[in-house]
C-alpha cells in the first residue's frame, strides 16, 4: 500500500502506536518528535537514496523496554502491532 502526501490531513501531526499482545506500549505523534519528518527525509535522502516503502527509524517515545518500571522486554510468542495513522499497520510475532 502506498500513500501520497496529499492524503494526510496534516503531515506534521501523524499518530503512531505499538501494541504488544493488545496492550499499548508506545503512543505518540510526529508533532512531538525532536526533528520534523520533512527535515529527516531531506537530511537522510541527501546521503542515501530513499525508495517507496523504505522505513526510517528515529528512536522511540519514553517508557518502553528497560525504561519501563518494571522493565518490559519482548518474549517468544508475543505479537507486536505497529500502527501509523493513515498508513496502516505491521505485525510481528517473536520467536
Amino acid at each position: 500500500m502506498s500513500v501520497s502526501p496529499d492524503e494526510f490531513p496534516d503531515r506534521a501531526d501523524i499518530g503512531f502506536e505499538c501494541l504488544l499482545d493488545g496492550e499499548v506500549v508506545q503512543r505518540g505523534r510526529t508533532s512531538e518528535m525532536i526533528f520534523p519528518v520533512d527535515d529527516l527525509v531531506a537530511r537522510i535522502s541527501a546521503v542515501c537514496p530513499l525508495l517507496p516503502g523504505d522505513l526510517i527509524f528515529t528512536g522511540t517515545p519514553a517508557g518502553v523496554g528497560n525504561r519501563r518500571n518494571p522493565p518490559r522486554y519482548l518474549r517468544p510468542g508475543e505479537t507486536l502491532v505497529s500502527r501509523v495513522e493513515h498508513i496502516g499497520e505491521i505485525r510481528q510475532t517473536f520467536r
